[in-house]
């Protein structure tokens, strides 16, 4: 898997991107980008992670908004 993009650091303001493995930290870096990133952050997450992990990560985790799982639970 590749790296998170430059223009998504804003989103991971405590960590250093450089450092975050997309397979480790799967469950982090879907959980920041579904509940604080754009619609661009969302493209670019459907494209690194499967419907069903990014739709079971979203809906189990106590770090996700009601707003943003209720908001998925519509689209998948």
């Amino acid at each position: 898997m590749s790296k998170i993009p430059a223009k998504f650091k804003k989103y991971f303001w405590d960590t250093d991107i450089a450092k975050i493995d997309l397979e480790k930290n799967e469950v982090y870096v879907i959980e920041r980008l579904v509940d604080h990133g754009d619609l661009e952050a969302f493209h670019w997450l459907k494209q690194t992670y499967s419907p069903k992990k990014i739709k079971e990560v979203s809906l189990k985790s106590r770090r996700v908004s009601n707003r943003t799982k209720n908001f998925l639970q519509l689209i998948y």
